[in-house]
């Protein structure tokens, strides 16, 4: 074979080269990453036309006729075809059954024209090779490739070419397979990395969903819980006794408004609990509802997400109180071992003496009971309280009562200042404990 026609094998390498600028340039040009698989699937197609040029071009230098060039241009145009057949993703991905054939299809436009061109025929370099790569299975496939490049030096020997023609042409079935099969690759990988862009950012939706939903639980089921037990009790008061039923709308009034300004506050994100100040309302709600209520948090003021956990397992407990039970008192406990080795643990009961929810024991690990009785409260609880790495158990106190006990690991948090002082009274809440206040 003369040097032009080594020069032209070399040529689709060179134009490899220009496809993967173009590509860089595409990129900036398009900038998007949701275009990035389509522009990845462009570059393939331009790497894969550019190598069917340069494969024209050499054979139209190589052979004088129009008849050389029309026949070496149809079988180069099916050797593309085929070769954009084994690239397509979909292809890729899934084994067909077709496949054998197919590449026997490939290899015949690849070898057959050595017949009739002998040493003048330039083929697509490495376009078999990397269809048996982007085809068959990664031990196999291998092993094929490197017997698809040597087989280059016996056949360039019978075709009259020295053996050193038969190792360059070798080494450029090599370098042109590795290239076609890595920018399909590279595609590939644009895709996949496309779609789990796409599963995280879903997976990010749905746990943002769970997480309006269930703080939408956790504040609004009390205060609306709150505001049907003043309801009732206003209902019963129209008769019994009408004067109080002004002062007890009020109290629904301050209510509803108070579950208003909680929603909007889950809405916009901005929502803080403070277990002081739960421990606070939730008094004074037990207090008018006629049920008596003993508070005592001790203990050193606690790190803002654990203050903010507890504050919710009151909440629950206190709406499980009312909603659940017959219960005429409440009992809310708070300690803290400052001397735990690995850390801070913060022990925070609630119990009331009406049993419930449903009056059933929780034998569910989701805190419910018996055919998922007792709501989505505790099993909302039960995630929160796993995220803080800490323990729960609900149930039966023993007592004939229902008991919420929680502990949570204090350690690794900053804690916030510490909350203002209480005055301890009747039904209010009773801070003890470190002297820090």
């Amino acid at each position: 074979m003369g040097a032009s026609s080594h020069s032209a094998r070399r040529a689709p390498l060179r134009i490899l080269a220009c496809g993967v600028a173009g590509g860089h340039l595409m990129r900036g040009d398009m900038g998007e990453e949701g275009n990035s698989p389509r522009v990845a699937r462009v570059i393939v197609c331009l790497v894969s036309v550019g190598f069917f040029v340069a494969s024209v071009a050499a054979t139209a230098a190589n052979r004088d006729g129009v008849r050389d060039l029309v026949v070496a241009s149809v079988i180069l145009t099916a050797t593309l075809g085929l070769h954009l057949r084994h690239s397509a993703r979909a292809a890729v991905r899934r084994r067909r059954p077709w496949w054998p054939w197919s590449l026997v299809a490939h290899a015949a436009v690849t070898y057959l024209p050595y017949c009739f061109f002998q040493d003048t025929w330039v083929g697509i370099p490495g376009s078999l090779a990397a269809a048996v790569l982007l085809t068959t299975p990664a031990p196999q496939a291998w092993v094929a490739f490197a017997a698809l490049a040597g087989l280059q030096v016996p056949l360039a020997v019978a075709i009259g070419e020295t053996t050193g023609q038969g190792l360059n042409s070798a080494v450029s079935h090599a370098v042109g397979g590795l290239a076609l099969f890595g920018v399909v690759r590279l595609a590939d990988l644009a895709e996949e990395l496309q779609a789990a862009r796409a599963e995280l950012a879903q997976r990010a939706v749905d746990r943002e969903r769970l997480r309006f939903a269930r703080d939408l639980h956790d504040l609004c089921g009390y205060s609306l819980t709150a505001v049907a037990l003043h309801c009732e009790g206003i209902q019963r008061l129209v008769r019994s006794d009408p004067q109080r039923v002004e002062e007890e709308l009020g109290r629904t009034q301050d209510l509803a408004r108070h579950a208003l300004s909680e929603v909007r506050a889950v809405s916009a994100g901005y929502r803080v609990l403070s277990l002081e100040r739960e421990a606070r309302s939730t008094a004074a709600l037990l207090k008018s509802l006629g049920v008596t209520v003993d508070v005592r948090l001790s203990g050193a003021p606690l790190p803002g997400p654990v203050d903010e956990t507890l504050a919710i397992v009151v909440r629950e407990g206190v709406t499980n109180a009312l909603r659940h039970s017959k219960a005429r008192h409440c009992a809310i406990r708070l300690t803290v071992d400052e001397g735990h080795p690995g850390g801070g643990r913060a022990h925070l009961e609630v119990t009331n003496d009406g049993v419930g929810p449903g009056d059933v024991a929780m034998d569910r690990e989701d805190g419910t009971g018996p055919g998922g009785l007792g709501g989505s409260g505790l099993r909302n609880l039960r995630e929160r309280v796993a995220e803080r790495g800490g323990r729960i158990s609900t149930g039966p106190d023993g007592e004939g009562g229902f008991r919420i006990a929680v502990t949570l690991p204090c350690a690794g948090q900053d804690p916030p200042g510490a909350a203002a002082p209480v005055p301890a009274s009747s039904g209010t809440v009773l801070r003890q404990g470190s002297g820090r206040r």
